[in-house]
Parts: C-alpha cells; structure tokens; sequence
C-alpha cells in the first residue's frame, strides 16, 4: 500500500472516530514520517473541502418556491444564495489561508521533529559507544585487579623463598665459625707443639750431663711427637669437615643463587635480596678460601715438626752412643 493510500485511511478512520485529524496522530495511525503525513495529510483535507463544497452547491428549487416564482420570488431566492454562497467563498477563502498558514507551520514543524529524531539516533548511537567504552572500562578493570593479585601472590611467595634463603645463608655462617673455631684449635695444637720441640731440643743438649735427663727427656719427646700425630690427625679431619661444609656451602649458594635469579624474573624488590645472597656468597667463599688455607699451613707445620722431632730423635740416640761410658 502507498503511503497516500495509508495517510488517507488514516486520516479517515480519526475523523470516523471523532478523533483530531493532526499531522501527529495521523502519523502514528499510518506507520510513517512526519514530512510524510503532512505532505498528504495536505491532499486529504483538499479533497475532503471540494467534496463537502460540492455537497453544499446550490440545491434544487423547492417545489414551494417553483410556486412563488410567478410572484417574483425566484428573484430574491437567487439573491439569498448569492449572498450566502459569497459569504461561503470568503470564508473559505480566509479558511484556506489560515489552512496554508497552519500547513505552513506543521511542515516547518514536521521538518523540526525529523532532524530530532535524527539527533535522537545519534545520541542513542552515542551512548551505545558510551556503554560500550564503560563495559570495556570495567572489563580492563576486572582484568588488571586480576593480575594486581596474581602480583602481590607472586611478591609474598619471594619474600618467603627469600626468607629461607635468609635462613640459609645463616646456617652457613654458623658452620664457618665452627670451622674458624676448629681451625683456631689446631694453630693452638701447633703452637703445643712447637713448645714441645723446643723443649726436646732443650733436653738434648743436657744429655751430656746426664743419661738419665737424655732418656726422660726422650721419653718427653716420644709423648710430645704422639701427641702431635694426634693433633696432625684432628687437624686432618677438621680439614675434612671444613671441606664438606665448604662443599655444602657452595651447593645451598648455588641453589640461593637460582633461586634468587628466578625471583628477580618475577619481581623487582627480590633484586635486592639477590644482591645480599651474591655478598654473602662471597663472603663466605673467602671465608672459606681462608679456612682452606688455614688448614693447609696447619697441615704443613704439623708435618713439619713432626719431622724435625723425627731428626731430634735420631740425634738424641747418636749422642747417647757417643757418650762416655754408653
């Protein structure tokens, strides 16, 4: 169906049901535009003034006034319609132009409601974008409260793994002063030792005066170089153990160390506390190259008096034979 055909039911259906025909509820009836509606809403209301001034022409002379036309009567008739039909022309005349004024109106009107409904889709397609860009917003939102937990679960799990490194950089310090102390034991065996040694040398040359002083003191010396060999044996297994904490040491620095590498992946602040672990590391490594040396000059002065007691043996037993009256 055309939209002149729609428009004209339309308008006919609210004038049938007593309703105002307007441009409005015409276009609500018809389904269409505003500019629609006015444009043959216009036509309607021609069509429907021609019809009803078509209706209200001149009517057929009454059989009554056909009777007083001998009178002179269709004279005056004639005069009352032309009167009356002038009279209509004016007011029609004036009711056209009050009609085309209000058309007028109604088409600058119909024109202002088209661009509002145009403006009124733009506003709607703007705040469609609107909840479009909230929706993303709180999506982007949801999305980084989301990772803020996964970084702060991340962050307390390195301060715990930092924690135990922690720990463990100060289970390792107690094992070097236990190997300090034990290294601190064997220079104090030394130093006996050398004490020792110095007294046997001392009973050697009494040996002259008196054979007797040369065997006690020979007997001193066997004691002193036992006890030795028993201080060269517990430097030897303090070395061990200095050793093997020293072994052990390196392996929990190297787990630290990993450890420590996987953490300043996945967190800044652990960058720190790698930093701390790396100094400690090379702490105890020098620490622990102290000790070996330690250990090592213990080792050597050892064997070192235990050959020179050796040597004073065997010279304490030749002036023995080459003493008077052996």
């Amino acid at each position: 169906m055309r939209d002149k055909e729609r428009v004209f039911q339309a308008a006919d259906a609210l004038a049938a049901d007593g309703v105002a025909v307007t441009v409005t509820n015409v276009r609500e009836r018809a389904g269409c535009s505003n500019a629609t509606a006015t444009k043959y809403l216009r036509e309607w209301r021609e069509t429907r003034a021609a019809e009803s001034d078509a209706r209200s022409a001149l009517p057929e002379l009454p059989a009554a006034v056909s009777s007083l036309a001998d009178r002179g009567l269709e004279a005056l008739w004639g005069a009352a319609i032309e009167a009356a039909r002038t009279e209509h022309e004016a007011a029609t005349a004036a009711s056209e132009e009050a009609l085309s004024a209000v058309v007028g109106e109604a088409d600058a009107l119909a024109a202002r409601v088209d661009e509002a409904d145009a403006e009124l889709a733009q506003f709607r397609a703007l705040l469609e974008t609107a909840r479009e860009h909230v929706r993303t917003a709180q999506d982007e939102r949801a999305a980084a409260e989301e990772a803020r937990t996964e970084a702060a679960t991340s962050a307390a799990r390195l301060e715990g793994e930092l924690a135990a490194a922690q720990q463990a950089l100060e289970a390792v310090r107690e094992e070097l002063a236990r190997d300090r102390a034990a290294a601190t034991a064997a220079e104090r065996a030394r130093s006996e030792a050398e004490s020792a040694r110095a007294q046997a040398e001392g009973a050697a040359v009494g040996l002259r005066e008196s054979l007797t002083d040369v065997r006690a003191a020979l007997e001193a010396a066997r004691g002193d170089v036992a006890q030795a060999n028993r201080d060269r044996a517990a430097a030897e297994t303090g070395r061990s153990a200095a050793e093997a904490a020293v072994a052990r040491l390196e392996g929990e620095l190297t787990a630290s160390r990993d450890t420590l590498e996987a953490a300043r992946g996945q967190a800044a602040e652990a960058e720190q506390a790698r930093v701390a672990a790396i100094a400690a590391q090379a702490q105890a490594e020098g620490a622990a190259a102290g000790l070996r040396e330690a250990l090592d000059a213990v080792t050597e002065s050892v064997a070192a008096g235990a050959k020179t007691e050796v040597g004073t043996k065997a010279g304490a037993k030749d002036q023995v034979k080459a003493a008077p009256g052996a």
